[in-house]
């Protein structure tokens, strides 16, 4: 045995086929804008004409997170994961799971920062809706357009939907803005996440 080869590591391997480096450094941008932003709101044009629309960062952030999380699982050695002992889809759950977590808990911070913490449950269920959203997109038009559904999701919540404060008047297709008291949101966003991880485990190529 030769006393400076140190073996293959499955870890490492993963992290570096998986660009985790990029991903982390993405997702930690995000928390910095949240941070800054936290739970206060800013007001985005309403392009019906409509008064503006207030939008807090612990809303519109998650967007960018939940991005983050299915970008992350674009593997580059596909193939080579493909024949690896391990189950693709089990490998596949568990870089979600952590992926979801560390987003999740970059967001806590932020908003631990930002001195916003009643904003967290807002956050937590944007990040489900979103997550769900990416997941979806990622599994019907592949991992590098995980962004798609998510952002065309924004449109109309952010910039037509209804202008209430606190999204008191948000409809369920505003889930994004409503308020977190509201039940429909919640359910639409873990309705979401549901069929959005389950669509993408049953995706078999990652590579795109």
């Amino acid at each position: 045995m030769l006393t400076g080869d140190r073996g293959f590591s499955p870890l490492n391997s993963h992290f570096r086929s998986h660009h985790s480096a990029h991903s982390l450094a993405f997702m930690v941008g995000c928390t910095a804008a949240l941070t800054w932003w936290g739970g206060q709101a800013v007001l985005f044009p309403n392009v019906s004409g409509d008064r503006p629309i207030p939008a807090s960062g612990a809303a519109f952030m998650p967007l960018l997170l939940a991005i983050g999380v299915l970008v992350s699982t674009i593997d580059g050695m596909a193939d080579f994961s493909q024949a690896a002992a391990l189950p693709r889809r089990r490998v596949l759950a568990w870089h979600l799971t952590v992926a979801f977590g560390i987003a999740v808990l970059l967001a806590g911070v932020a908003l631990i920062l930002s001195g916003d913490l009643d904003a967290l449950p807002l956050a937590f269920r944007n990040m489900l809706g979103f997550t769900g959203l990416a997941a979806v997109s990622a599994a019907l038009l592949g991992f590098r357009l995980s962004w798609l559904l998510p952002v065309a999701q924004t449109v109309p919540a952010f910039l037509l939907g209804a202008p209430g404060a606190k999204g008191t008047t948000a409809q369920w297709w505003e889930w994004p803005r409503a308020g977190t008291e509201s039940g429909t949101s919640w359910a639409v966003a873990m309705g979401l996440m549901t069929v959005g991880i389950f669509l993408v485990l049953l995706r078999p190529d990652r590579r795109s």
